[in-house]
C-alpha cells in the first residue's frame, strides 16, 4: 500500500493562484505514469492525494523511487517546488466493496502522514520484503520507533535514500515513543539552557548515564521530566519515569522499574535487563540518594542493556564509570528591584506563575516589585521555596509575606499536591541530612556558623570532629573528604576562591537548618567560639601583611572572610548571662554539673564573658586597618565602641590595641576630640607596658590627629618623641614613617628643602624594606613639595608613580587624597575642568564613606582650586564637579590614571 500527497498544498495554492491547477494536473500525471509502470492499482484519489496498492512490495518501492525522481526533475509553473510525501506499508487488509479496509490501511496512511515532502518512508514489514531487492542506488535508513495517531503499538519506520535526491529531513511528525512521563501542571521556567544542554547529552548518546544533582528543592525532577519529554522521539521503545523516593533497597528498585516498563517475568534483575536488552529506551530514575545499592542497579542495567540510557536525579552523583554529572543551580535572581528586573529573572517569573495559581491576576507592580525581589533573594532562588512562598499570596501581599520570612524553613505548602518530603523546606533538607554518616552530619551542623562560606583551613579548624563537641575525634580525616562528602549530597557548594583553593558554601536556607541542628545537638556555643578564635588568628595574620609586598594576598583574604569576621565580632559582643556557654551546650553542661558552688558558677560565667569580649577586642583591632583603608570606618567604630565598653579595665594589651584602632577610625570620621580621648587612653596603657614600640605607634597617631586639628606644635613634639623611641629600638622603617609625617609639617611651614631631604631619606628606606604603602605616601608628599616649589610637571610624575599601588590597594582614603593632590596639580597646570572633576570624585568617595577632608588638606585644596574655579565659567565648573561626584570608585581610578594632554614645560609658569 502506498499513500501520498503534496506537502503544504494550501500554501502552494496561495502562491500559484490560477496556476495551481496546472501544477496539480502535472503531479497527477507524473504519479500515474509511475504507478502504471510499476503495476500498481489506484484505489482512491482525492485532490492531490493517492492511495495505491501493489501485489509486490518491490514494485511499490520502484514506483515511489520513479515518482520522486520525476517530480524533482519536472519544470513546475512559477518555479514552485512541489514536494510529495509517500508512505509504504505491507499487510493483509480486508476487501470491502471496491476498496480495502482494516488496521493495515490506517497504519499505511499514518506512516505516510508522518513524512515530509520529498521523503519516502516505509514500515518494517515492507523493509523486510524489499531488503535484498533494492536498486543499487537506493538505501534504507532506520528512523527508529514511533507512535502513530490512533494506533496503540509503536511502528519502526525507515526512509528510502535515493541517489541524487534529498536525504536529510526534519524528524518525523509522529507522536514519539511510548512514555510514562508525568504531566506538569505549569510550564518549566528559567531552565531553557539547562534543557538544551541535557538534550545534547541524552539524545546524542554522548553519555549513557547522566545524573542531575543539586540541593533539595532546586528542581531536579522537573528538569529531568522536561528533558525526557523533549527527546522522546530519539528513544523508539519508550521514555519511562521511575519514581524511587519511597524505595530503600535494590530489590525493590528492580521491581519498580519492571512495573513501570511493563517487563515480563519475575521482576528480577535478569528479567528487566533481558527485556530492555535490545530496546532503545530512556529511563528517568528519580530520587536515588536514599537508595542503598542504587549505583549497583544502574551499573547492571547499563551493562545488560547496551541501547539503554539513564537520566537520574539525586542529591549527589553515583560515582559510576562513564557517569556525566549535571549540577543544577538555583534560579537566576532579580538583578534589580524594578519591575523589569523582577519579571526578567527566572526566580521572579516563577513567583508570578505560582502566585497567579492562587491569586488570579497577580502581577509585579512598582509597589510590590522590591518586595518580590527581596523574597526571591531571601529564598536563594530555590524553586521549591519560591513555590511554597508564592502559595501564601492567597492571603498575604508580598510585603506581608516578606515580613514573615524571617524563618524561611517554616514555609509550609498551601496545598498537598507534592510529596510529604516537599511540604516544608525543613523536611526537604532533612531528607538529605538523615542520610549522612555521623561525622558528615556533625561537619554539616558546624558549617552552619560560617557566613559567606569557608576555605579548607577553616573547615578543618571549626567543623572537623573534636572531643569538645561530643563527637569522636578523628585526626586523620581530611577536610577535603568532608567537603566532598557534603557536596555529594548537595548540601554545600564548592567554588574556587581568589587563591584558586576550594571554598565551601551553603545556601542560606540550608544554613538555617544546619544552625538549628547545631543548637539541638548542644554544640552551638563551642562551635561559635572556635569559629571566632580561628578568624581572629586569620585577621591578625593578614593585618601583619597589610601595606607590604604581600598586601594584595592579605587584602583578598580579608575581603573573602569579612562576613565570617563580622559574624565572629557579633558573637564576641553578645551579652552572656548563662555561664560558660549555651545551656544546651553538652560539653559545658557537663562542666556546669560539677560546679555546685553558686559563687564559683558566677565567677566562671564572668570569666567566660570576659574571654569572649577579649576575642572581640583582638579581632576588632586586627581588622582596624582594613576598616580604615577600605571604607568600613562607621561599621568598625560601632564594633570597637561596644567591645571597649564591655571589656574589663585590666584587659591590658587587647584593650590598648583596640582603643588605638578606634582612635584612628574616629579621626578619619572627623571626631578629633574622640580620637584624642581614645588614643590617650591607649597611650596610658602602653606607658606601663613591657615594650615601648606600641607607645611610639600611638604617639605617631596622636601627632597626626593634632596636625588635623591645627595644633602643629603638639604634633611636632609627639612625632619627635615617637622618632626618638623608634631610633632607640633600632627600627629604621618605623623611623622613616615618622620622618615622612614630620616632613608634612615642614611642608606646611614652608620649609620645602628640608621636607624634601627628609622625604628622600624616608623613601630610600621604604624602598629598601619593600613597604609599598609607605613608598606611596612618601612620593605623594614629595609631589606636594614639588608642586609648592613651582615644579608642577615634576609633581605630576611623582604622583603618577604611585598610581599602581593606589589602585591595587583598595585604600579609599589614599585614593581620595591622591585624587585631591592630582586636582591641585591639574589646576596648577591649567587643566581647570579636569581638576574640578578630580576634586568632585574625591568628594564623592569621602561623602559615601564618612571621611571628611581634614582642615589642613582642605586649605591646601582651596589654594589651588580657587584660582582654577575663577578662571572658568561657573556653570562649567559646577558641571565638572558634579560629574566627578557621580563617578564610581572604579571610574574615579580610571579618571585618575587617564593621561592629561601633553603640556610643554615652557608653557608652565615658574
Amino acid at each position: 500500500m502506498l499513500f501520498s500527497d503534496i506537502e503544504g498544498s494550501t500554501a502552494l495554492l496561495s502562491r500559484l493562484g490560477n496556476k495551481y491547477g496546472d501544477a496539480l494536473s502535472a503531479q497527477r500525471a507524473l504519479m500515474r505514469s509511475a504507478i502504471s509502470a510499476s503495476g500498481g492499482t489506484e484505489m482512491g484519489t482525492e485532490g492531490d492525494s493517492f492511495f495505491v496498492v501493489f501485489e509486490s512490495a518491490t514494485d511499490a518501492v520502484r514506483c515511489a523511487v520513479a515518482a520522486q525522481r520525476a517530480l524533482v526533475s519536472h519544470d513546475w509553473p512559477g518555479d514552485a517546488a512541489v514536494r510529495v510525501r509517500m508512505g509504504l506499508h505491507s499487510g493483509e487488509p480486508d476487501r470491502h466493496d471496491d476498496g480495502y479496509v482494516g488496521l493495515d490501511v490506517h497504519r499505511a496512511a499514518r506512516i505516510a502522514a508522518a513524512a515530509h515532502g520529498g521523503q519516502v518512508v516505509l514500515s518494517d514489514a515492507t523493509r523486510l520484503l524489499t531488503d535484498s531487492q533494492l536498486p543499487a542506488d537506493v538505501l534504507v535508513r532506520d528512523l527508529g520507533w514511533h507512535r502513530l495517531k490512533d494506533i496503540a503499538a509503536p511502528e519502526r519506520i525507515y526512509q528510502l535514500t535515493i541517489a541524487g535526491l534529498p536525504e536529510r529531513f526534519p524528524p518525523l511528525k509522529s507522536l514519539g515513543a511510548p512514555s510514562s512521563l508525568p504531566t506538569a501542571m505549569t510550564p518549566l521556567l528559567g531552565r531553557d539552557a539547562e534543557v538544551a544542554r541535557l538534550q545534547v547529552l541524552v539524545r546524542s548518546g554522548e553519555a549513557r548515564l547522566v545524573t542531575v544533582t543539586g540541593t533539595g528543592g532546586v528542581g531536579k525532577t522537573r528538569l529531568a521530566i522536561a528533558t525526557a519529554a523533549s527527546v522522546n522521539t530519539a528513544f523508539e521503545h519508550g521514555v519511562y519515569f521511575v519514581p524511587l523516593a519511597a524505595v530503600r533497597d535494590g530489590d525493590v528498585m528492580w521491581k519498580t522499574i519492571a512495573d513501570v516498563v511493563d517487563a515480563d517475568g519475575d521482576a528480577s534483575a535478569s528479567a528487566v535487563t533481558r527485556y530492555l536488552a535490545d530496546r532503545r529506551t530512556l529511563l528517568v530514575l528519580d530520587n536515588l540518594e536514599q537508595l542503598d545499592g542504587a549505583a549497583d542497579v544502574v551499573a547492571e542495567l547499563l551493562a545488560g542493556s547496551p541501547r539503554l540510557a539513564v537520566l537520574a536525579t539525586s542529591r549527589g552523583p553515583l560515582h559510576l564509570q562513564g557517569e556525566h554529572e549535571f549540577p543544577l543551580q538555583p534560579l537566576e535572581l532579580p538583578r534589580s528591584a524594578a519591575v523589569a528586573g523582577v519579571t526578567g529573572s527566572a526566580a521572579g517569573q516563577l513567583f508570578v506563575q505560582q502566585a497567579e495559581l492562587v491569586r488570579p491576576g497577580f502581577a509585579v507592580t512598582t509597589e510590590n516589585a522590591a518586595d518580590v525581589a527581596a523574597i526571591c533573594q531571601r529564598l536563594d532562588g530555590l524553586p521549591l521555596a519560591i513555590e511554597l512562598a508564592a502559595s501564601r499570596t492567597r492571603l498575604l501581599a508580598p510585603r506581608a509575606l516578606l515580613a514573615r520570612l524571617g524563618r524561611s524553613l517554616e514555609l509550609a505548602s498551601g496545598y498537598a499536591a507534592g510529596p510529604s518530603r516537599q511540604q516544608t523546606l525543613r523536611n526537604t533538607i532533612a531528607w538529605s541530612y538523615d542520610l549522612l554518616t555521623p561525622d558528615l552530619a556533625g561537619a554539616f551542623r558546624r558549617m552552619g556558623v560560617f557566613a559567606g562560606g569557608c576555605d579548607l583551613d577553616a573547615l578543618a579548624a571549626v567543623a572537623m570532629p573534636r572531643e569538645d563537641t561530643g563527637t569522636a575525634t578523628d585526626t586523620t580525616t581530611d577536610p577535603l573528604d568532608l567537603a566532598a562528602g557534603l557536596l555529594d549530597v548537595s548540601l554545600i557548594t564548592i567554588t574556587a576562591g581568589d587563591d584558586g583553593e576550594p571554598r565551601a558554601g551553603m545556601l542560606e536556607t540550608i544554613r538555617e537548618y544546619a544552625l538549628e541542628r547545631l543548637e539541638q545537638a548542644g554544640e552551638l556555643a563551642s562551635t561559635r567560639r572556635r569559629h571566632a578564635e580561628h578568624y581572629t588568628v586569620v585577621a591578625e595574620r593578614a593585618r601583619d601583611q597589610m601595606g607590604y609586598r604581600t598586601h594584595l594576598a592579605a587584602l583578598n583574604k580579608l575581603k573573602a572572610e569579612h562576613d565570617n569576621m563580622r559574624a565572629a565580632m557579633a558573637w564576641s559582643l553578645e551579652t552572656r548571662t548563662d555561664g560558660p556557654g549555651d545551656q544546651q551546650d553538652a560539653g559545658h553542661q557537663r562542666d556546669a554539673r560539677h560546679q555546685q558552688d553558686a559563687g564559683h558558677q558566677q565567677d566562671a560565667g564572668e570569666q567566660h564573658a570576659n574571654d569572649q569580649v577579649l576575642i572581640g577586642l583582638r579581632l576588632g583591632q586586627a581588622l582596624g586597618l582594613y576598616w580604615y583603608q577600605h571604607g568600613y570606618g562607621s561599621e568598625g567604630r560601632q564594633y570597637l565602641e561596644r567591645a571597649i565598653e564591655q571589656a574589663p579595665e585590666d584587659a591590658g594589651v587587647p584593650l590598648g590595641r583596640a582603643t588605638a584602632s578606634l582612635g584612628l577610625l574616629l579621626r578619619q570620621q572627623g571626631d578629633l576630640d574622640g580620637a584624642i580621648r581614645y588614643l590617650e587612653r591607649s597611650l596610658a596603657i602602653w606607658r606601663n607596658g613591657p615594650t615601648r614600640r606600641p607607645e611610639a605607634m600611638v604617639l605617631n597617631s596622636l601627632a597626626v590627629t593634632y596636625r588635623n586639628r591645627g595644633d602643629v606644635a603638639t604634633a611636632r613634639s609627639l612625632l619627635e618623641e615617637s622618632i626618638a623611641i623608634m631610633r632607640e629600638l633600632g627600627e629604621d622603617s618605623a623611623v622613616a614613617i615618622r620622618l615622612a609625617n614630620l616632613a608634612d609639617l615642614e611642608i606646611e611651614a614652608g620649609n620645602l628643602d628640608r621636607a624634601t631631604q627628609m622625604l628622600r631619606e624616608a623613601l630610600d628606606q621604604h624602598q629598601k624594606e619593600g613597604y609599598p604603602l609607605a613608598v606611596a605616601n612618601a612620593q605623594r608628599s614629595l609631589a606636594l613639595a614639588s608642586l609648592l616649589a613651582g615644579r608642577g610637571l615634576e609633581a605630576a610624575e611623582l604622583l603618577s608613580a604611585t598610581l599602581d599601588y593606589v589602585v591595587s590597594s583598595g585604600d579609599l582614603e589614599l585614593l581620595a587624597n591622591t585624587l585631591e593632590r592630582s586636582a591641585c596639580i591639574e589646576a596648577d597646570l591649567g587643566e581647570n575642568l579636569r581638576a574640578a572633576q578630580l576634586a568632585g570624585a574625591a568628594a564623592g568617595i569621602r561623602a559615601a564613606r564618612n571621611m571628611p577632608l581634614p582642615a589642613p588638606d582642605a586649605a591646601l585644596l582651596e589654594r589651588f582650586l580657587g584660582p582654577a574655579r575663577r578662571a572658568v565659567p561657573p556653570a562649567a565648573w559646577t558641571a565638572a564637579l558634579a560629574a566627578g561626584r557621580e563617578l564610581t570608585q572604579e571610574q574615579a581610578t580610571t579618571l585618575l590614571a587617564t593621561p592629561r594632554p601633553e603640556i610643554r614645560p615652557d608653557a608652565v609658569g615658574a
